[in-house]
């Protein structure tokens, strides 16, 4: 994503390539990034919750549902954690405008 945001001809690390954006799309970034990322742990509470619901019903799930549901969530916990790193890094160049512009210099 980063690599198409920059128009970069060659993909950067998702870390130092956000060193190249203006204090205002950090930020922007940021709020986007820690949106997505409680959205994403929103998903993964409401699946487990269903899974819970349907186990405790007459007629529980089969194996392999559960299965895809568990892996599903794992998934959507691993986009949790990208995200809410992507908005911690960006927020954090933000606030340390000297390391963004040490990091930023060396590409």
């Amino acid at each position: 994503m980063l690599h198409l945001l920059q128009g970069a001809h060659e993909p950067v690390l998702a870390d130092v390539g956000i060193t190249r954006f203006p204090p205002a799309r950090l930020e922007a970034l940021h709020g986007n990034a820690s949106r997505e990322a409680e959205t994403c742990l929103d998903r993964a509470q409401l699946m487990l919750h269903l899974m819970e619901g349907a186990l405790e019903g007459e007629h529980p799930p089969e194996p392999a549902l559960l299965q895809r549901v568990a892996q599903q969530i794992g998934r959507t916990l691993a986009d949790h954690r990208r995200w809410r790193d992507l908005a911690d890094n960006a927020a954090y160049y933000r606030d340390h405008p000297g390391v963004k512009a040490r990091i930023s210099a060396q590409l």
